[in-house]
């Protein structure tokens, strides 16, 4: 994009590979492998880049840091033969926890935004003991979108062409111009079979019971700008009142990705929540 300084993008730190069935997810680790494990997991559309300041930042804090790239998207490689199927929630699950066990980790500090929440709390499910503390943002726990907003979404990005809709959900997502080069360089090369194949699985869900189970603490991070998760967490919120170890931090002027809107006070309520307790 004319407009923006490519050279302050952030550079993807080498890529380590998992495989499972006929994926192979790319991800990468920063910090000594002696460190307690931090997983900083993307949302839907995005991949590891979105992390990398983050990822730094938390492997100086002393930390073993891993960031996927979820199947199908960022650096990770697809079969030439694929179906929807392939990008369910429990497949997506399974190659987080396949990238676990790749890299010897039983339990890890969790930080999911978006779809990188959902798969976390789709985890407490399969193996709750994988995760020590867990920490979401732009993620709700329950979500029930009308099936016709997929159809809608896939008609609005062929007619627009990938540019086009590359560039309008950045400035729709942030008003940060360093963010909206990152969410922008993302978006630009994303494989949209994917992206609408994993839209037709998430936009139906119901993790609150996994939640509610969890004997781990969790933290919710609801930032100010993030208009369209914010008008679905009323369910999540108030199934949340009556769980103790369930702590909700604010954040102003942080949209969908807040942690490239506000980075420092993020960082911050991470450490503060994974240091007490």
């Amino acid at each position: 994009m004319p407009e923006y300084n490519q050279n302050i993008l952030p550079i993807l730190p080498e890529a380590k590979f998992s495989k499972n069935g006929n994926y192979e997810n790319a991800y990468f680790t920063l910090g000594k492998r002696k460190n307690p494990p931090l997983l900083l997991c993307h949302g839907i559309g995005a991949n590891g880049l979105q992390f990398v300041d983050d990822a730094h930042f938390f492997a100086k804090k002393g930390f073993y840091v891993i960031v996927p790239d979820l199947r199908g998207l960022g650096r990770s490689k697809t079969p030439k033969e694929r179906k929807e199927s392939d990008f369910s929630i429990p497949n997506l699950a399974a190659d987080l926890l396949a990238i676990l066990d790749k890299e010897k980790i039983e339990k890890t500090y969790w930080v999911g935004n978006s779809l990188g929440g959902i798969l976390g709390l789709a985890i407490m499910g399969i193996d709750a003991m994988r995760i020590n503390k867990f920490i979401s943002f732009g993620t709700a726990y329950k979500l029930n979108v009308p099936e016709i907003f997929i159809p809608i979404v896939k008609f609005g990005s062929e007619s627009l062409g990938k540019e086009m809709s590359a560039q309008l959900a950045a400035r729709a997502t942030s008003l940060n111009k360093r963010a909206q080069l990152i969410i922008y360089t993302m978006l630009r090369d994303v494989d949209m079979f994917t992206v609408i194949s994993i839209a037709k699985y998430v936009r139906n869900y119901d993790f609150i019971p996994n939640a509610l189970k969890f004997s781990g603490e969790i933290l919710l991070i609801k930032c100010s700008l993030d208009f369209a998760v914010n008008q679905v967490l009323g369910a999540t919120l108030k199934a949340m009142e009556r769980k103790e170890n369930f702590y909700l931090f604010n954040v102003k002027n942080a949209g969908h990705v807040g942690n490239l809107d506000q980075p420092e006070e993020i960082r911050k309520a991470i450490l503060d929540f994974i240091a007490n307790g």
